[in-house]
């Protein structure tokens, strides 16, 4: 089974976000923050992240080229409440970041990328 990874502090969208990828036929872990990783999760190989880069003492791009460094991944994608075109611009150009959506959102974007 695939795997995904949902990181979002509003619980809300995690809740959303956590459904719509189980619904997708992947196994999910849904956390609030990045600090809630164990070392598992560290050395799992994610088939996808759905995460917003909003979090308290890190700078958005930092926060990208962070989660790249310590989880393995094959795809990543942004959903976040920051909807600056010049943050979008530069994570997009980032390696493995397939999308990048402001919130409010089409979720139909996003289960494109993730079926």
């Amino acid at each position: 089974m695939r795997k995904a990874l949902v990181i979002q502090e509003d619980i809300i969208i995690l809740k959303i976000l956590e459904r719509l990828v189980m619904l997708n036929h992947y196994e999910c872990k849904a956390i609030g923050s990045i600090n809630d990783l164990n070392i598992e999760d560290q050395s799992e190989n994610f088939d996808i992240i759905i995460s917003d880069i909003l979090f308290d003492g890190i700078a958005p791009l930092d926060f990208v080229f962070q989660i790249q460094e310590i989880i393995l991944h094959q795809s990543l994608i942004i959903v976040t409440n920051m909807g600056q075109k010049k943050i979008k611009k530069e994570i997009m150009a980032s390696e493995n970041v397939s999308g990048f959506f402001a919130i409010p959102l089409d979720m139909d974007h996003i289960q494109t990328l993730i079926a």
